[in-house]
This record gives structure tokens, sequence and C-alpha cells, in this order.
């Protein structure tokens, strides 16, 4: 089959008092693509508290970027392919592309009892004999909480105060803790019949990732994807000076990422310029592990999850590839989706929850 591929990846810190103006631009106006892209990209900026967008499109075998409004507030500079954001929780996309390195490799097995990789005794980790499995943590099953410890009064705060204090919190927090807080965590079902997004899980799985390697998340993340795939400017860290400044609605600035302890879960930064190279890899169904990651552990009336990717089946037929991400202040969409209905559904900007702080979409049209 011939492939079509597009992928968009937006920056949208939110500014304060901004006016609808002109919005520069990088975008020279020439081709189909580049009109189709500036009246979108022109009319999510139309709102006042958008500053930047950033987009990378893979089409035809060829990569595109496009940039518009600016990098921070009160300057003039546009943002460009190689600008750093926070990926929130397609994060767990690439820790899925890794354990199904680890599946395929023959280092892990999806119905294998997370404990046999944990230190020490969690009895706690099964539901009336039903334990934990790698493959519950994948597809958000396993019964584990989002955070540890709970953090369910944090989030009934306002959301500005809620970045804070998880930031302020999680500064100082350590793995060692991490597993201390894990055996007060409480199962109220059996792993694999409900689902519970879980920060946790993922948390889990890039440890059990590094016990069979015997390697860092990092070193892992980059032997086996950003290496290969010359993402030379996707990393795992904490504060990093290149990282585009995050605002809230009314200007103010937020904290970036608060910890490397979720790092698995929603750790990672990169560029619309390696993104693309990433969702080009994933387009690769030919190729094992891309094909382990998309393959569904949980289907359900058209709807799937596999290596923490979802999968959606239309009534007629159409398939999607896809993950999101809410970071705080961040959101991030990411997709592919057949040509055939590409129109109606390309560049869904205006169906953002809520968009606050640096919104990305990643979208494949194939």
């Amino acid at each position: 089959m011939k492939i079509q591929s597009l992928l968009p990846l937006f920056f949208v810190p939110l500014a304060f008092n901004a006016q609808a103006k002109k919005i520069a631009t990088d975008n020279r106006l020439t081709t189909d693509l580049d009109k189709m892209v500036q009246k979108e990209a022109v009319a999510y900026m139309q709102d006042p508290a958008r500053v930047g967008i950033s987009i990378g499109i893979f089409k035809d075998g060829k990569s595109y970027f496009y940039n518009y409004g600016t990098t921070e507030i009160g300057k003039s500079e546009l943002p460009t392919s190689k600008s750093l954001y926070e990926i929130a929780s397609i994060t767990k996309t690439f820790t899925g592309t890794l354990l199904a390195h680890a599946l395929v490799d023959g280092k892990i097995k999806m119905d294998d009892d997370i404990r046999k990789y944990l230190d020490g005794n969690y009895p706690n980790l099964e539901f009336e004999k039903y334990p934990i499995t790698i493959g519950t943590l994948t597809n958000h099953s396993s019964g584990l909480p989002q955070f540890l410890p709970d953090q369910s009064e944090t989030f009934k705060k306002p959301m500005d105060s809620v970045a804070l204090a998880l930031s302020d919190f999680y500064k100082n927090y350590s793995r060692k803790k991490f597993y201390e807080d894990l055996h007060q965590a409480k199962v109220d079902f059996v792993p694999g019949t409900e689902y519970k997004y879980s920060n946790v899980g993922t948390q889990i799985a890039g440890d059990i990732l590094e016990k069979v390697y015997h390697k860092s998340y990092a070193d892992l993340l980059s032997e086996y994807i950003t290496k290969p795939l010359k993402m030379n400017q996707t990393i795992v860290g904490t504060n990093s000076a290149q990282l585009l400044t995050c605002y809230n609605e009314k200007g103010k600035i937020m904290p970036k990422n608060f910890t490397t302890i979720f790092a698995p879960a929603g750790g990672i930064m990169s560029t619309t310029g390696d993104l693309v190279k990433y969702m080009q890899y994933h387009l690769g169904e030919s190729n094992m592990y891309v094909k382990a990651s998309h393959t569904p552990l949980v289907n359900n009336k058209g709807d799937a999850i596999g290596l923490y990717w979802r999968l959606h089946t239309y009534e007629d037929g159409t398939q999607t590839v896809y993950h999101t991400g809410v970071h705080l202040v961040f959101q991030v969409f990411c997709r592919y989706i057949r040509q055939k209905i590409w129109e109606s559904l390309y560049f869904p900007m205006n169906r953002m929850e809520n968009p606050r702080g640096n919104c990305m979409i990643l979208q494949i049209i194939y």
C-alpha cells in the first residue's frame, strides 16, 4: 500500500492580553499544503491566549516545517523544528516501543507477574490472587493509582496550584520513596478487567526495562530509538534551559517538568524535527517492534490498546492509532488516520480540551 502521512506538532504557550493580529510565520504560501496549513494555523492563533505554533509534516516521503507566532511573550523569535517541548504522555509510546523490543527479544512476557522484577515483597499487588502483569501495565488495567503517593486532593485545587504543588512535592521524591509508597497501593479489581489510568504503572514498566537490560531508561531510549533514528534532540530530563517557556491562560510562567521519577510516563522532551522521524518509524508496520507495539492487548467495541498506543476502528473499518497526553499545563494529541477520512478530521485544533501551556498535535495521514 502506498503510504501518505502527515504529522503536525503544535507548541502553544498561552499568552496574557494578546490581541488578534497578523501572525508572524515562515510559511511561503506557494503550495496547496502551505495554504491548508496557513488557513488552520491562523484560525487557531486568533485566540488571544495563544503565542506560537510549530508544525511538522511528513508527506509523500518528504518533511515540511511551518512556524507561527513567537517562542516567548515579548519576543519576536519564531519557534523552529529544533524548539524543545515536553511531550507529556506521548512518552508512554516510547516506553511501549522499548517494551516491544524486550518482548520480541524474549526479555519479558506480557503475562509476567510484575513482582518477578521487583525487589521485596508486595502481596498488595494482586486482587483475589490475580497478579498485576506487564500487559496490564501497558493498557492501564493494572488497578494501580495515577500517582504515588495519592494526589487526589491536590487535583481538587485550581490547575495552576496543582502544577506548583506537584512540582514542589516531587522535586526531592526518590525512587526509594516511590517503592516504599508502592507497598501502600491498593488494587480494587482483578487486573485486566477495568481501565484505570496510571503513571505509576508506566514508571514500573520503565524500571522493569532497566532491570532486564541492566541499563538506564535514558540509555535504552538512546540505544533503541533516538540514536538509530538520529533523533539527536530527544532527551529525558528536567528544567532544560532549551525547553520553551510555558504559560497559563493569564500569562503566568508555569513550572517545567518536575521530576525524573515518572520519566517513562511523561519525562521525554523532543522537537518537531525529531518527532517526524519517530512517527515515520511507526509507519513501518512490517518492523517487528512497531508491529508488537501496535498489537492490541485489549479490544472493546472497536477500541483497543497495544503497548500504550490506543487503537480505534470506525464503523466503516477505518482505523486510527493514537495517544494523547496532558502534562499539567500541556496537552498533546497524536494519531495515525487513513486518507479517506482525512478531510473531516484534519487539524483538530478546535477539539483540544482547554489547551494550556504547550499544546501539541501529532497526526499522520496514510
